[in-house]
Order: C-alpha cells, then sequence, then structure tokens
C-alpha cells in the first residue's frame, strides 16, 4: 500500500514517524521545500497538484485553512483521506465535503481506552480541562476543545454551547450535551499540560486520556496495556474503514464553534 502524507509539520511529522513503523510505502508533500530533508528516498512534492505516483489513500495534516482544497483535489483523484482536524476554518468551507463517501475526519480520542471502556451509567454533569504544552493552527478551541466536543456528541448526546470566556491561561467553554451540563478549560502552552474529564452522576467517573486510564470512585476499571490510539485509528483507515458520522461531528463542531463567535487565534 502506498500513502501520500499531506503536510509535515507537528502533527504530520507524528503521521510520518507512526506509518514508517507500520512499514508502509510513502509519499510525502509540503508547501515548504526545506521539509524535503525530512524524506528517506521517499518521493517529495511541495503541491498535492504535482504528485504523480499513484497512491491507494492520503492523510492531510496542514493548515486547516487549505484543508478543504487539498481534501477535494484527492477525492477527486478518487483517494481515501484522513483529514486533520479541523477540517477547515468554517462550516461553509467544510459543507461540500460532508457527503464525500471517502472521506474520514481524525477522531483519535475515539481510539482512547477511557471513550472505549466509558460504562452506560448516568451522567449529571462534567468538568474537563485540555492544557496543551504546544500550540495548534487556529486557537485553543478549535484545536483542543475539538476533541471533547466530538468525544461528548459520541458518549453524551447532542452539544449546544452557552458561553465561552477568555481566561488568563486559556478559554472557558461552559454548555450541554445530551441535556447534561459541561464546562470544559483549554489552553496552549500551558505549564502543566493535562487532559481529563471529571464525571459526576451515578459514579464519579475519571478519564485520564493522557494516561489512557478509566477510574470510577478512585477505583481503576480500565487503562492502555499495548499500542496506541494513533495506530489503531491509522490501521481502520487503512483497512479501508470510512467513518461517515466523523463528517458530521465535524460539521457540528464548527457551526457550534461560529455560534459563540469563537476566535481564531491566540
Amino acid at each position: 500500500m502506498r500513502v501520500l502524507l499531506v503536510g509535515l509539520g507537528n502533527m504530520g511529522q507524528k503521521y510520518l514517524r507512526k506509518l514508517r513503523q507500520m512499514g508502509l510505502q510513502l509519499v510525502l508533500c509540503d508547501e515548504e521545500p526545506s521539509k524535503e530533508q525530512l524524506a528517506l528516498n521517499e518521493p517529495f512534492y511541495a503541491s498535492v497538484e504535482a504528485v504523480s505516483e499513484p497512491v491507494d489513500c492520503a492523510v492531510v495534516a496542514v493548515d486547516p485553512v487549505h484543508h478543504p482544497a487539498v481534501a477535494k483535489e484527492l477525492l477527486k483523484r478518487g483517494v481515501r483521506v484522513l483529514l486533520e482536524k479541523p477540517p477547515a476554518a468554517s462550516s461553509r468551507a467544510f459543507l461540500p465535503l460532508v457527503k464525500e463517501e471517502g472521506l474520514t475526519v481524525s477522531e483519535i480520542e475515539l481510539y482512547s481506552v477511557p471513550v472505549r471502556s466509558f460504562p452506560p451509567v448516568g451522567v449529571r454533569r462534567i468538568y474537563a480541562e485540555r492544557l496543551g504544552a504546544g500550540r495548534g493552527y487556529l486557537n485553543p478551541l478549535w484545536d483542543l476543545a475539538w476533541h471533547d466536543l466530538y468525544v461528548l456528541q459520541h458518549l453524551i448526546g447532542p452539544v449546544t454551547l452557552r458561553s465561552v470566556t477568555k481566561l488568563k491561561d486559556g478559554y472557558l467553554l461552559t454548555g450541554e450535551a445530551g441535556g447534561v451540563p459541561f464546562e470544559l478549560k483549554v489552553a496552549w502552552e500551558h505549564p502543566e499540560p493535562k487532559r481529563y474529564w471529571l464525571v459526576e452522576g451515578e459514579k464519579e467517573l475519571y478519564l485520564d486520556f493522557a494516561r489512557e486510564e478509566l477510574y470510577e470512585s478512585g477505583r481503576l476499571l480500565a487503562k492502555r496495556e499495548e499500542g496506541d490510539k494513533l495506530s489503531e485509528m491509522l490501521t481502520e483507515f487503512l483497512g479501508g474503514k470510512t467513518v461517515p458520522e466523523s463528517r458530521e461531528r465535524a460539521l457540528n463542531n464548527l457551526i457550534l464553534l461560529e455560534s459563540l463567535d469563537a476566535p481564531r487565534g491566540g
């Protein structure tokens, strides 16, 4: 199988390392010519339009502003696409891609142990923090809260947002998922990175997304024993599985963030 990787920035290089570990034939593409130094005898191109090798599928991790155009070009060629989040900088830009059967939007946290082992319990309230050490392209809300919004849709129910507040060290997002109130704090370049949910309900649950552990009232319920979530997501995609729901959840996320006029910067 030959895989095209478009974008060799921070996330692109994570994909690069993982795809190499999986022993796949790669074709690399990045608009910055200096990124060719990352190639190890792999064909390198500075634009998707210039790629001449036949490829079976593609992973796209560039600036979200350019995601729709790159995805459209590849889908037009009949290439299946795994598109990194956010898949666009606006719902209007992403809307033409929602019905594209060959497109899957990355939802890596759905492959995490806390999500896959989440028990069917009544939930009354959720408090979450996703504080990252690095930076993304648009804003902590579009980059980090994005994960929690699609997980909320997947685990709890349809999401509505109430408010977004600029904090000294990030943003606080409030809303409801399936009628359950939640608060979510996000930040870039935080001195104490963490990714967790505290779930109040019939039982108290603690979802540690960083360690991939799930606790119930302080008791460990599940943890990752082997493998990693990026490998699992890629394996499913490379095996031919597409996730239509990922496109719908992505469109919902874009509309939700736009509804609060969530900023795209800083």
